[in-house]
């Protein structure tokens, strides 16, 4: 049983550690995606256009941060997936491990109550034994 349980030990860090995994996977894509929406808006604050083809540039950069932040927020739909599915793994990790515990802990328990009936019982014969050879030896008297 206390094998059982430190697999499951073993088990629960696993997803622990893949749950942690998942966060800062979710927290880097969205700092990106921020990032991204942070020069997009930057490109269209800037009123100035001093040429054409700085105008189109401008434009062509838009565009592009645009398409980048679509590509990012399907990332950070996919990273947030990911995350949920870390932590419904992990909250049954849990689950698993502390009902194998609390399996455990009965079984021990059990184990300890029944080690000193034994005892009580092996003292109890012990001590009738001992009781009825003294009484053999009065009656021999």
């Amino acid at each position: 049983m206390r094998r059982v349980l430190k697999v499951r030990d073993t088990q629960k860090r696993l997803k622990e550690r893949a749950l942690m995994q998942a966060g800062s996977h979710y927290a880097l894509v969205e700092n990106n995606a921020q990032r991204i929406r942070n020069l997009h808006s930057e490109t269209h604050q800037s009123e100035v256009a001093v040429t054409a083809g700085l105008l189109a540039a401008k434009m062509e950069l838009s565009d592009r941060l645009l398409d980048a932040s679509h590509l990012v927020d399907a990332s950070v739909q996919a990273a947030m997936q990911s995350l949920a599915a870390a932590e419904r793994q992990n909250f049954a990790a849990q689950a698993i491990h502390d009902g194998t515990e609390k399996l455990l802990n009965a079984k021990i328990s059990l184990l300890r109550k029944a080690d000193a009936r034994q005892q009580d019982v092996s003292s109890n014969i012990l001590y009738n034994i001992d009781n009825h050879r003294k009484k053999e030896r009065s009656d021999d008297w």
